[in-house]
C-alpha cells in the first residue's frame, strides 16, 4: 500500500533560493518542450514529419538536449533528477490524456492540448522522483543538502517514517502562503489487523456522523463552530481587502507598463496583498479543521469495524440552487440556500466518504431512500415521523429517538440484509468472491446470540447453526 504524509519544512534563506530556482526550472522546462511538442505537432498534422513522441521517455531525452542548448547554462547547475521529475515526466503523463481524448472523442470538439505553467497560476513546486531520504528531522534534496523539518516529523522509535517498515518514495516539495512543505510518499507493508465481524451503518449530514452498531447509537459531532469562527475571519480580511487600492505598475524606468491592446496593468498595493494573505490563512486553517476531523473519524471507524455501511449520496447534486427558472420558480430558495452554505462550510459528508474508500476493510452502499423518514423499531415510513430537524417521532409505534441515530440504525439494517443476502459489497481493496465468503462465515461465527441482535432482518431469517 501507498501512504502520504506532509512536513512542514524551515529552510534557510539560501536554500530557499535554491529552492526558487528549481521551481522555475522545472516550469521553463515544462514550457519549453510544449511549445516544442506543439510544434512537431502541428509539422505531422500537415504531413511534413512522423508523428512525435509523448512517454516520459522521449521528453526525458529532450531535456538532455534542451540543457545542452547555449544560453541554459543554469540548468546544469540544478539537480537534473529533480528538474527533470518536475518539467518532462508531468508533460509525458498530460499528453498521455491529451492522446486519450482524442482516441475516445467525448468532448464532442477537438482536443486542446496541455496548458502552458505561469508563476501566477501554478503552483510552486518540485519532485524528488527518486532515491528519497528522510531522517529524524530532516529531508534530503538533491544538490541544496538537509532541510529541517517539523518536530513532529520526530519520533524516537521510527524517526520520520509513520509507519513501521515504510520506504520513501516519491517527495514533492511545494510552496503555500510563503512556508515551505514536502508531501512525502511511503510504501508501506499491509496492516496487520486483527479480523472481526463488527458492522457499523453510518449517517452524514452537515452537523455530525451518526454510528450505530449492535444495539449502540453513537454521534461524532462535526467542529462546525471551529470552522465558522475562521471562515468569518476570512470574509473579514477579505472586505477589508475589497476598500484598499490597487496600483498602476511600473518597470524599470518608470512607465506605466502597457499590454498589447494598449491597456495598464493594475497591481494589488501592499496593504491589499497583507489583508488577503491574512483572509487566505483563515481559509486554510477552516480546510484543514475539516480534513483533520474527516481523517480521524474515517481512521477511527475502519479499525474498529470490519464492514462500513453508506448510504449513497450525490453531494454535488444536494447543494445545487433551489431557485429554478424564471418559468418555474422554485420554492424555499433562502432555507435551501442556507442549508447549501452549511454543507459547504463544513464538507465533510464527501470527504469522510473518499478516506473511508481506501482506509476500510469493506465499505457496503445502500440507498438512501426513506432512510430518514422509516422507524427503526416498526419500519413505519412517513414523511410526518420528522417533522423537526433532529427528532424522530413515529405516528405508528410511538418510538421517539434522534434523527440521525434513527437513520444510522436503519442504513445498518440495509447493510446487514445486504451482508446475509449474499450480496457483494463495495470493497475498497479489491477482494475476490471466495475472500468475502470466508469474512461472511466469520461475520456469522461472531454473533452469539441471534437473539438479541439489534436489527431487522426482512425475508427468512438466517440460520446461525450452519458456519
Amino acid at each position: 500500500m501507498h501512504r502520504a504524509s506532509r512536513y512542514r519544512l524551515y529552510p534557510n534563506q539560501t536554500q530557499e533560493r535554491e529552492f526558487a530556482r528549481l521551481c522555475g526550472a522545472g516550469r521553463f522546462v515544462y514550457n519549453e518542450l510544449l511549445a516544442d511538442q506543439i510544434r512537431e505537432y502541428g509539422r505531422f498534422e500537415a504531413g511534413e514529419a512522423e508523428k512525435p513522441g509523448f512517454s516520459e521517455f522521449d521528453f526525458g531525452k529532450r531535456y538532455v538536449r534542451l540543457k545542452a542548448k547555449e544560453g541554459n547554462e543554469w540548468l546544469r547547475e540544478l539537480s537534473a533528477t529533480v528538474v527533470r521529475g518536475t518539467g518532462a515526466f508531468p508533460l509525458g503523463a498530460a499528453f498521455a490524456h491529451f492522446s486519450r481524448r482524442i482516441r475516445e472523442g467525448k468532448c464532442g470538439k477537438p482536443a486542446g492540448f496541455p496548458r502552458f505553467k505561469a508563476k501566477s497560476r501554478s503552483r510552486e513546486s518540485f519532485t524528488i522522483p527518486e532515491a528519497v531520504k528522510v531522517q529524524k528531522k530532516r529531508l534530503w534534496v538533491p544538490k541544496v543538502g538537509w532541510i529541517r523539518m517539523n518536530r513532529k516529523a520526530a519520533s524516537r522509535t521510527r524517526g520520520a517514517d509513520p509507519w513501521d517498515g515504510g520506504k520513501a518514495r516519491v517527495a514533492v516539495v511545494f510552496r503555500e502562503l510563503d512556508k515551505w512543505y514536502a508531501s512525502v510518499l511511503w510504501e508501506v507493508p499491509d496492516p496487520d489487523w486483527r479480523w472481526h465481524g463488527g458492522v457499523c451503518g453510518i449517517d452524514r449530514n452537515s452537523e455530525n456522523l451518526g454510528g450505530s452498531w449492535g444495539g449502540e447509537t453513537k454521534l461524532i459531532r462535526i467542529p462546525y463552530e471551529r470552522i465558522l469562527k475562521y471562515e468569518a475571519r476570512a470574509r473579514h480580511y477579505q472586505w477589508r481587502a475589497s476598500r484598499r487600492k490597487w496600483t498602476e505598475l511600473k518597470n524599470d524606468a518608470g512607465e506605466p507598463v502597457r499590454t498589447k491592446s494598449g491597456k495598464g496593468v493594475w497591481e494589488p498595493t501592499n496593504r491589499r496583498r497583507r489583508l488577503q494573505q491574512r483572509a487566505a490563512k483563515a481559509k486554510r486553517k477552516a480546510a484543514e479543521i475539516r480534513k483533520d476531523f474527516s481523517h480521524q473519524a474515517s481512521a477511527d471507524l475502519a479499525r474498529r469495524f470490519g464492514h462500513l455501511v453508506l448510504e449513497v449520496l450525490d453531494v454535488q447534486a444536494m447543494r445545487r440552487s433551489a431557485r429554478g427558472t424564471k418559468d418555474k420558480p422554485g420554492r424555499c430558495v433562502k432555507a435551501k440556500a442556507a442549508l447549501n452554505r452549511k454543507m459547504a462550510q463544513s464538507s465533510c459528508m464527501g470527504m469522510v466518504d473518499r478516506f473511508r474508500q481506501y482506509k476500510a476493510w469493506d465499505m457496503i452502499k445502500v440507498p438512501a431512500r426513506n432512510t430518514s423518514r422509516a422507524c427503526a423499531e416498526c419500519g413505519h415510513v412517513e414523511a410526518d415521523n420528522r417533522k423537526e430537524q433532529a427528532r424522530f417521532k413515529c405516528l405508528a409505534c410511538g418510538h421517539t429517538d434522534n434523527a440521525d441515530a434513527n437513520a444510522a440504525r436503519n442504513i445498518l439494517n440495509l447493510g446487514l440484509n445486504r451482508l446475509l443476502a449474499g450480496g457483494a459489497p463495495v470493497t475498497g481493496r479489491g477482494r475476490d468472491n471466495e475472500a468475502e465468503a470466508f469474512f461472511m462465515e466469520c461475520l456469522v461465527e461472531t454473533a452469539s446470540d441471534p437473539s438479541t441482535m439489534s436489527w431487522n432482518y426482512r425475508g427468512s431469517p438466517p440460520d446461525f447453526t450452519k458456519s
